[in-house]
């Protein structure tokens, strides 16, 4: 299985070049045609009501489809750019999401609030995510990231979210060399009678993928950090997780613990909803 057609956010903030080199990268690995989509927000108020660009944004987009051009012609990658018509805030998250609709996978950048207007909406990843019905991978703002996808952690709970992301991943956790199947249990749902379990690693053995597990009991409010650090101690470049809309990872109340991970992922995060 592979990723033959990317999509990858472009916009004018410092991080975008480490965000297209790794869509660059994982479109190399997987043969994929990769399209770069140039969404921000306009500063130029006046043009945003006339729903046209300024000049500010039209020039950030002359030099977003250059670089575009440039790092695929290096890297021999196949591709395309498109830029929107205006940075109208409503219009950039509702294009982004259609888009995303058209492609196998989703390449967004965590957001970074020192960026301010020369970035994307704050909730972008967000409404992507929950209503693209695609895949999406997160590029944290901090760091650089050559490598995405050797060593993989799973965030696994059985639920829809959980098995969506597993799904829409295994181009991912088929080439990759370690995966990684952490279970985070509340102390609520650990006491809950034990149901019946059909074997995840037996599941990903038939793709080829040899998976070790772990599991760790945590209190609703320490779930999402709690799976964040064990992320990290198993030295994964990536991880994978259902997202959910109104519910948490994996029986959190009703907030912002997708949006908690989203805004303080460490690593690159792929997610499905």
């Amino acid at each position: 299985m592979s990723y033959k057609h990317i999509l990858v956010h472009l916009d004018s903030s410092p991080h975008v070049g480490a965000r297209l080199d790794a869509a660059i990268t994982l479109a190399q690995r997987h043969g994929a045609f990769l399209r770069g989509l140039f969404a921000q927000n306009d500063r130029n108020a006046t043009s945003v009501i006339a729903r046209r660009s300024s000049d500010h944004l039209a020039e950030a987009a002359v030099r977003s489809q250059a670089l575009f051009s440039e790092k695929l012609a290096a890297a021999g990658v196949n591709g395309q750019w498109h830029g929107l018509t205006h940075g109208e805030h409503n219009h950039v998250i509702r294009e982004a999401i259609i888009w995303s609709r058209f492609a196998d996978l989703t390449i967004l950048g965590q957001y970074d609030r020192e960026v301010g207007s020369d970035g994307a909406p704050e909730e972008l990843n967000e409404q992507v995510v929950l209503n693209s019905g695609r895949p999406v991978l997160v590029i944290p703002y901090a760091g650089s990231f050559p490598v995405i996808g050797k060593r993989v952690a799973v965030a696994w709970n059985a639920e829809r979210e959980a098995a969506r992301a597993l799904a829409d991943s295994l181009p991912l956790l088929e080439k990759a060399d370690e995966v990684t199947v952490i279970t985070v249990l509340t102390q609520a749902a650990a006491g809950a009678p034990e149901s019946p379990r059909v074997g995840l690693l037996d599941h990903l053995a038939f793709h080829g993928i040899t998976a070790e597990q772990t599991h760790f009991t945590v209190s609703d409010i320490g779930a999402m950090d709690a799976l964040l650090a064990r992320t990290m101690d198993t030295g994964a470049d990536l991880l994978v997780m259902g997202a959910h809309g109104h519910y948490g990872f994996p029986f959190l109340h009703r907030g912002s613990g997708t949006r908690h991970v989203l805004r303080t992922c460490p690593v690159p995060i792929l997610l499905s909803h």
